[in-house]
């Protein structure tokens, strides 16, 4: 009896935490599906083996498909609705985004990420979500099931949502070699007109 009473309890609050997570998210998608466009000052942080490298930039963003990272560096990433352009990294050239494919799922963990869909790209990329709160975030972690062909992608991808807004601050990648890449928005400003020559090829 002691057992099934036990057991019954830990049912119950995972039921409870789970009903928890789930209206976190649907807030957290509601408030950034809510911003129509942005800009913001932008800081990359790759560490790859303890080496450690950062780069300045800005960051553009109009719902639902088209997004430009652009560093000082002559970096960048721009997506484009059908098509990413990307001088980061291992990619140097313009590919096309195909369903399914790699250059999508990357593409949508921006496009997603700042929509605030997390849920979504956990359901196409069969990740698992795990929530918690910690110094003023909402962190969203989501870890792939299963490892991918040649270990290219991502394992884990965590989202950082302001508390209070509940606005995307940060969002942290790992790949299948442990390297970290940091991707973190400032001075953000929402629903603004975004010129359409940040996202030309």
């Amino acid at each position: 009896m002691k057992r099934f009473f036990i057991f019954t309890t830990l049912l119950l609050l995972a039921f409870s935490l789970q009903a928890q997570n789930t209206e976190l998210l649907k807030r957290i998608k509601e408030a950034n599906s809510a911003k129509t466009s942005f800009e913001s000052d932008l800081s990359n942080l790759f560490v790859k083996k303890g080496k450690k490298t950062s780069q300045e930039g800005k960051l553009y963003f109009v719902k639902p498909y088209r997004f430009t990272a652009q560093f000082t560096t002559g970096k960048y990433i721009i997506v484009n609705e059908e098509k990413i352009k990307m001088n980061i990294g291992l990619f140097h050239g313009t590919y096309r985004i195909k369903e399914g494919g790699m250059m999508q799922s990357l593409a949508n963990i921006f496009l997603y990420g700042f929509q605030g869909r997390t849920q979504d790209l956990a359901d196409e990329n069969n990740y698992s979500l795990t929530t918690k709160t910690e110094n003023g975030y909402h962190i969203i972690t989501g870890t792939i099931n299963k490892k991918k062909l040649l270990g290219l992608g991502y394992k884990q991808v965590i989202f950082k949502y302001h508390a209070g807004s509940l606005l995307l601050k940060e969002i942290v990648l790992y790949d299948y070699s442990g390297n970290m890449d940091v991707y973190t928005m400032s001075n953000a400003n929402y629903n603004v007109t975004v010129e359409p020559r940040h996202f030309e090829f």
